[in-house]
C-alpha cells in the first residue's frame, strides 16, 4: 500500500544583516549573502552521523539545504565503533570541527556538558516538542532537564521472522523460542533457526534485551549492583544454547551478515535493528529471497517485555561557530516531511506520533513496532555507560566463545560494573531509570 506523505511546509526564520566596518566597507561574507540572497551564503556547516542510513539521509538533504540557504555542507560519518571516540575526542578538545552531530543517545549524559542547550532555539522558532512521542523524548536529547539534543530516529530491537515458516509468530516466551530455533535448524541444507549479531562490540545489546525481558538489571535505581543474578544466569545460558541454532560463523557476524542470512533464505528469524538494511531490502527480489514472506514482531516477553531502545538525537556542540545555520540543518532533518522521506527511502524510523498515525503505516505489522516504543529501552545515559557495554561485550563474547565459563562471566561483569561506576560516578541526585 502507498505510504500516505505528510507534507508540512518547513518554516524558518532567517534574517541578515549587512555590517558596515569602520571605513564604510562590507565584510566579504555579508556582501555575499547580500549578492546571493540567501542567509548564510558563503558558511560552511560540518555535520558528523553514523555510517549508514542516517549518514545517507543526511547526504541526501544536502542539494536541498544548500539551496535554500546559500551555505555548503560537508557530511562526515564513522562506523557506530568508532563514531564516539570520533566525536569526544572533539568535544572534548573544543575544536569545533563539527556543527552538529548525531548522538546515540546513551552518549547524552557523558556529551550533554559540551553540547548546546537548545530552549532558545525551540522557543524562537516555536519547535513544537509535543510531536515527539514521549517516551523517545524521555530518552533522548534531554538530559537533566537540559535540552540537548532533538530526536531524529527510533528503533526498538525486533525479531523479523519468515511468515512462510512461521505462520502464527513468534512464541511469547523465551524457553518456546529455543525450542522454535532448533525445529528450523537443518545444518545440511544451510538453513537456520536464528541469525544475529554475534560479533563483539555487538553482542553486548543482545545479552541486555535478554536480560531485561527476562526482568534483570545492570543495578537498582541507585546504582547499586545486581548483575549477579538468577536473570544474568539465565541471560547467559539462553544465548549459549542457541548458538546451536545459528551459523557457526555467527561470533564474526555484525549487522550485515546477520540481515545478509536472513534475506537469502538461510534463517528463520533475524534479530537486528531492522532500519539498517533489512526492511529496505527485505521486499525486493533483486536482494531478497523472502520477499513477500516476512514480518516483523517484538521479542519475547519473558517477564518485562523490555527490549532495546536504539534513539538519536541531533545536537549542537557549544564550540560550533555556525550555531544559527546547525539549528536550521537540525530543523530541517527533524521536520515532518524530511521524516517521511527518510523512511520512505531508508527505512528510518520516525520518533515523531504523527508518522505511526498515517496510511499504509497504522493498521499494519508497524504497530507492533510503534507499540515497543513505549516500552524500549536504553543503556544507562551516564558517563559509565560505555564502559560498562564495552566490558559487557568483551565477557560475553569470552562466555559464548568458551574462553571463561558462567560464573566466571558473572563475576567479571560484577566487577567490571563496580569498576565503571566507581571510575565515573553518577551525578549526585541522577537516579538509575533502567530497571
Amino acid at each position: 500500500m502507498k505510504k500516505k506523505v505528510l507534507s508540512v511546509l518547513l518554516c524558518a526564520a532567517m534574517v541578515t544583516s549587512l555590517v558596515v566596518g569602520c571605513g564604510g566597507k562590507k565584510d566579504d561574507g555579508d556582501a555575499a549573502k547580500t549578492d546571493s540572497g540567501k542567509p548564510f551564503a558563503g558558511e560552511k556547516l560540518t555535520v558528523l552521523y553514523m555510517s549508514s542510513v542516517y549518514a545517507d539521509a543526511a547526504k541526501d538533504m544536502v542539494e536541498e539545504f544548500e539551496e535554500q540557504t546559500g551555505a555548503t555542507v560537508e557530511v562526515v560519518d564513522f562506523p557506530y565503533t568508532t563514531l564516539h571516540e570520533k566525536a569526544l575526542l572533539d568535544l572534548t578538545s573544543g575544536t569545533g570541527s563539527y556543527d552538529v552531530i548525531d548522538v546515540a543517545s546513551q552518549w547524552d549524559g557523558e556529551f550533554a556538558p559540551y553540547m548546546t542547550e537548545l530552549t532558545d532555539f525551540i522557543e524562537k522558532d516555536n519547535y513544537n516538542m509535543d510531536e515527539f512521542i514521549e517516551k523517545v523524548l524521555e530518552n533522548s536529547g534531554t538530559w537533566q532537564g537540559t535540552v540537548t539534543g532533538i530526536p531524529n530516529a527510533s528503533t526498538p530491537q525486533l525479531f523479523a521472522y519468515r511468515t512462510d515458516l512461521l505462520p502464527d509468530g513468534l512464541p511469547d516466551t523465551w524457553e518456546e523460542y529455543r525450542e522454535m530455533a532448533k525445529a528450523q535448524t537443518d545444518p545440511e541444507k544451510g538453513m537456520y533457526g536464528i541469525s544475529v549479531s554475534a560479533t563483539t562490540g555487538q553482542l553486548g545489546g543482545v545479552f541486555d534485551y535478554v536480560l531485561w525481558s527476562m526482568g534483570g538489571a545492570w543495578a537498582d535505581e541507585d546504582w547499586n549492583v545486581t548483575i549477579d543474578s538468577p536473570e544474568t544466569r539465565a541471560a547467559l545460558e539462553h544465548l549459549k544454547e542457541i548458538q546451536k541454532y545459528a551459523d557457526p560463523s555467527i561470533l564474526s557476524w555484525g549487522t550485515e551478515e546477520s540481515i545478509k542470512a536472513f534475506l537469502d533464505g538461510n534463517a528463520a528469524v533475524c534479530e537486528t535493528w531492522p532500519t539498517l538494511g533489512l526492511v529496505q531490502a527485505a521486499d525486493d527480489e533483486a536482494q531478497s529471497k523472502v520477499a513477500g514472506k516476512w514480518a516483523l514482531s517484538t521479542i519475547p516477553y519473558g517477564k518485562t517485555g523490555t527490549t532495546l531502545l536504539s534513539a538519536w538525537d541531533l545536537s549542537i556542540p557549544s564550540s560550533s561557530k555556525n550555531q544559527e545555520l546547525a539549528w536550521e540543518w537540525v530543523k530541517m532533518y527533524t521536520s515532518a516531511e524530511k521524516q517521511n522521506e527518510f523512511y520512505e527511502k531508508y527505512g528510518i524510523l520516525s520518533p515523531r506520533k504523527a508518522f505511526w498515525e498515517q496510511d499504509g503505516i497504522k493498521g499494519t505489522y508497524m504497530d507492533t513496532v510503534r507499540e515497543a516504543l513505549d516500552t524500549a529501552n536504553l543503556w544507562w545515559r551516564i558517563p559509565a555507560s560505555t564502559e560498562v557495554d564495552t566490558m559487557l561485550n568483551t565477557v560475553v563474547s569470552e562466555y559464548m566463545s568458551g574462553q571463561i565459563e558462567l560464573e566466571e562471566a558473572v563475576k567479571k561483569m560484577d566487577k567490571g560494573i563496580e569498576d565503571a561506576l566507581k571510575n565515573a560516578p553518577p551525578e549526585e541526585g541522577t537516579k538509575n531509570y533502567n530497571l
